[in-house]
């Protein structure tokens, strides 16, 4: 069910469409006019040369270029109006598949001259629509597999350090502790893995909706208030603050979790993150700043690359992974990711993501 301010969106939209498509063929008039004035100002010319007509059959002859014009424009406006409307059936569809929707079918009755083209779009949405099918379901095939095993050994070795106390040595205690990290390393790596495949193949966003974002970061520092506690690291940000947005909210929350995540890694115990937003002139910016060791010009570079891992640090041992699932996701959102930084003096990630069809326009 859509709710009434998607209806109005969509009605919108398509009043938009459809008028800039009808301005688009201005020229089919402007082109058509000239046409009519030059046949009849060349006409009355021949006719004054040639048939030897007098002044005031010229003057006749100009006085016709108006009706003429406009018996041109009358006639010639039904087939603007119809082609316009195949058209505008054309470009109603890539928006639509654009944001997502490959269900979406022209109707191909009265195509006409436009028969071939609906059904190679229809035939192209479907195809789309089982290239799709089949990476969800190998994605999520693969990392049920491969999940199940790693959990297990986390878990077991969890459960056995628990009750080591009394029973296992020293050393194999911090080997237990070892399988246990380890495991879930390699639990991440994974399914961060399986992420950054899946938003590198994607083209499209799907499944947008209106949300603020400042309560989905709320969220976000919830979600990870354990490490927060863990290391008493201060956060700060306005509690009156209010981002609303059109977008993916799934996918944004892996952009916040990641950077926070990596803000929480580097910043030492009793530090602090600050969390802002404002509103831009056709954007939303969100900025993440810690007070952590910071890095050189160097390291900011490349830590967008997959896998990249800065060795001089021994703070926080990661994947690697997590920042190249921000910067595709931003980019998915034709947004940039700017990031400042100093060594011993902490960073800021500062996200920009464009407005989109919503209510903010």
């Amino acid at each position: 069910m859509y709710t009434d301010t998607e209806i109005k969106n969509e009605k919108r939209r398509k009043c938009k469409t459809k008028a800039r498509i009808i301005r688009g063929f201005r020229w089919v008039y402007v082109i058509g006019t000239i046409v009519v004035i030059g046949s009849v100002m060349a006409f009355g010319l021949i006719g004054t040369t040639v048939f030897g007509f007098d002044h005031r059959s010229s003057l006749t002859m100009l006085a016709m270029i108006p009706l003429m014009a406009f018996i041109y424009s009358m006639a010639i406006k039904p087939v603007i109006i119809k082609l316009s409307s195949r058209i505008e059936k054309l470009v109603i569809a890539m928006d639509e598949v654009a944001n997502g929707n490959l269900d979406y079918q022209i109707d191909t009755k009265r195509a006409g001259e436009f028969q071939t083209a609906y059904n190679q779009f229809n035939a192209m949405t479907l195809e789309l629509k089982k290239t799709k099918q089949e990476m969800e379901d190998f994605t999520n095939e693969f990392a049920h597999e491969f999940k199940t095993p790693i959990t297990a050994i986390s878990g077991f070795s969890e459960y056995l350090l628990e009750t080591a106390d009394g029973v296992e040595t020293e050393e194999r205690k911090k080997q237990l502790l070892m399988i246990y990290e380890e495991s879930k390393r390699l639990l991440t790596l994974s399914m961060n893995t399986l992420l950054l495949s899946k938003v590198d193949a994607m083209q499209i966003i799907e499944n947008k909706e209106e949300y603020d974002l400042a309560e989905q970061l709320r969220k976000c520092v919830i979600i990870l208030s354990k490490e927060l506690d863990k290391k008493e690291i201060e956060l700060e940000m306005d509690e009156d603050l209010s981002l609303p947005f059109y977008g993916n909210e799934e996918l944004l929350q892996h952009v916040w979790i990641n950077i926070l995540n990596n803000a929480i890694k580097f910043t030492p115990e009793g530090g602090m993150i600050t969390i802002s937003g404002e509103r831009g002139v056709g954007e939303t910016i969100v900025s993440i700043k810690d007070t952590g060791v910071g890095m050189d010009e160097k390291t900011v570079q490349k830590i967008f690359d997959k896998y990249y891992q800065n060795d001089s640090s021994s703070i926080a041992r990661g994947s690697g992974i997590g920042l190249s699932i921000v910067k595709r996701i931003v980019t998915l959102f034709s947004g940039r990711v700017d990031v400042y930084s100093c060594p011993g003096k902490g960073t800021t990630f500062s996200v920009r993501l464009p407005d989109t069809d919503s209510i903010l326009e």
